[in-house]
């Protein structure tokens, strides 16, 4: 399974919140699998362009005096596709095709580039013209069955599918794919048997017992939990798989035990906001407003730029009658975010009041 579709797919099942708001990782994970691909975080890139711009310039020096070398047109391609240079890239990778069409990577990378170019498809073709010269390279075949899921082509995908089980019948990645193609068909019996195949061949596949957790969550079944502690069983180390743990027992009702995981995920990851956003909230909920005040001051800190933190803050201090502060909290949030209505109406409730 590729990266980009591992980003995508980590917590596509677990949406609901019974708070006004669902954090913005849900809603980050949401827009994804609705754009096609995940759009790189502006201040990384701008690292990478600053430290790539070298490795660039070395590259494309290197490709004057060796333009047949198309392993080196191929490396700065992936530079310029993490800059952005899309167009750039692209032409890197078609030279680099023409004078070695065998090379599945290229094709791999520049389907990329497509996507991230808004170009699916492009994506689509460059993906189909691969799996035709590759036909019993499962890599390739299940980074088409991606694509054709991510453009919402699902029988297709299934046909994809069906061919890589002629050469494996044995890949999880496979039966995890095909779990996803029933579940976004709203087929859920297939779905949770393609997912619990993938487990048994691969008990490692973390993203699968968190998706079953999921399925199983919507269909009101209590052995969802099972599954969510096999993922934090598989995966200890990773503060997503105690976050869909304790997001679970959140929207179970059993808030202290969810609040106290999302302290274990800040004492594993004190950037991990979400974990201050969702104790926070519960906190709240609680009535327990030191707590609650505590949770969204330090996300304040971790993420100064998260208007939703200040919100948040600004509620706290409005219900311990800290008007001054939490009208201060309401207008640094709407600041960052100009638009954003709750803020805007917390305001105006507060000069009217």
């Amino acid at each position: 399974m590729t990266n980009r579709i591992l980003k995508l797919l980590t917590f596509v099942s677990m949406t609901k919140i019974n708070f006004p708001f669902q954090s913005s990782f849900y809603v980050f994970l949401i827009l994804c699998i609705s754009l096609g691909s995940c759009k790189q975080d502006k201040t990384i890139v701008t690292t990478e362009v600053k430290t790539g711009g070298t490795d660039i310039e070395r590259l494309t020096a290197h490709i004057k005096t060796n333009p047949s070398d198309h392993k080196t047109l191929y490396q700065r391609a992936d530079l310029l596709n993490q800059a952005q240079r899309y167009n750039d890239a692209i032409n890197d990778l078609r030279a680099a095709i023409k004078l070695d069409s065998l090379v599945p990577d290229y094709y791999h990378l520049l389907s990329d580039c497509y996507m991230d170019y808004y170009r699916s498809k492009d994506a689509l073709i460059v993906m189909e013209e691969a799996a035709a010269l590759f036909q019993k390279r499962i890599p390739t075949q299940l980074k088409l069955s991606e694509t054709q899921f991510i453009l919402k082509q699902y029988e297709p995908a299934l046909m994809t599918i069906a061919r890589i089980h002629t050469v494996d019948n044995q890949n999880a990645e496979a039966y995890f794919m095909t779990g996803m193609i029933f579940k976004e068909m709203e087929e859920t019996d297939r779905a949770i048997n393609a997912f619990q195949t993938a487990t048994e061949l691969d008990p490692e596949l973390v993203n699968a017992w968190i998706i079953l957790g999921g399925l199983y969550e919507k269909k009101k079944d209590p052995i969802a939990l099972q599954y969510y502690n096999s993922a934090t069983q598989v995966d200890s180390d990773n503060p997503i798989t105690w976050h869909s743990l304790a997001f679970y027992l959140q929207n179970s009702g059993k808030d202290l035990e969810a609040i106290e995981i999302y302290k274990k995920i800040n004492v594993m990851d004190k950037s991990y906001v979400d974990a201050y956003l969702n104790a926070g909230i519960l906190y709240f909920s609680m009535d327990s407003l030191e707590q609650a005040y505590e949770q969204f001051n330090i996300m304040t800190a971790v993420k100064p730029q998260d208007f939703i933190a200040y919100y948040y803050r600004g509620l706290i201090q409005e219900a311990k009658g800290d008007l001054t502060l939490a009208k201060e909290d309401y207008l640094t949030s709407l600041k960052l975010n100009p638009d954003f209505e709750k803020a805007q109406k917390a305001i105006s409730n507060l000069n009217n009041g």
